[in-house]
């Protein structure tokens, strides 16, 4: 995964509104699990920290994973400046580097789509699990290709067919698996082209 664009965007990437809007209904979307503060969680691709950061308080501690070192920067600055003492930021990249820690948890939110061997990823993550654990993804629903910039880097899928990925998790071991629009991203000069950005969750047997 590209980084050097998240990296120079790190520091004006909360300045976007619709980017905070729409990591708000995230965080509040999963928010609706059954967190506790006995959970250990893992959320990847967490940029600064927009989604993570809301659910902390809910959670008894929560690592955060970012290929970024420019967007953990500026949460490892939320944290200093927040003093929050459960939230632990780390770089790391789970198709490559040696991790094994399981969680009650795993999230992530509008990064899947800027990951190339996305099914992989989507094992790791129930690999990852602990029995019983949740796991909940964000990301667009398949669009035609309109909603990034030419000049963002790294982007590997137009969104996402959510029934494909239900049946994937399905068959890696995770039930209850369903999914939910969760809010409509809108672009161009009249807001006319709509972008849904949907919600799965499941857990694991």
């Amino acid at each position: 995964m590209t980084t050097g664009h998240f990296d120079k965007a790190a520091t004006d990437w909360d300045k976007k509104q619709r980017r905070v809007q729409l990591a708000a209904k995230i965080s509040t979307a999963i928010a609706r699990l059954p967190l506790s503060a006995d959970m250990d969680a893992l959320e990847y691709g967490c940029g600064t920290g927009l989604v993570g950061l809301a659910l902390a308080p809910a959670l008894g501690h929560l690592t955060c994973i970012d290929t970024s070192q420019g967007m953990l920067d500026v949460l490892q600055e939320k944290i200093r400046d927040q003093g929050i003492s459960n939230v632990r930021p780390l770089r790391c990249d789970l198709l490559i580097d040696d991790y094994s820690k399981r969680h009650d948890l795993i999230f992530c939110a509008m990064t899947l789509h800027h990951i190339q061997e996305s099914d992989t990823l989507l094992l790791r993550f129930a690999e990852l699990l602990k029995q019983g654990g949740y796991l909940a993804l964000a990301d667009l629903a398949q669009e035609d290709g309109s909603f990034h910039d030419s000049s963002v880097t790294g982007v590997h899928h137009h969104g996402f067919d959510r029934e494909q990925l239900a049946a994937l998790l399905t068959a890696a071991g995770l039930i209850d698996v369903k999914s939910e629009i969760i809010h409509i991203m809108t672009k161009g000069e009249e807001e006319d082209r709509k972008y849904p950005v949907f919600l799965l969750t499941g857990h694991k047997a």
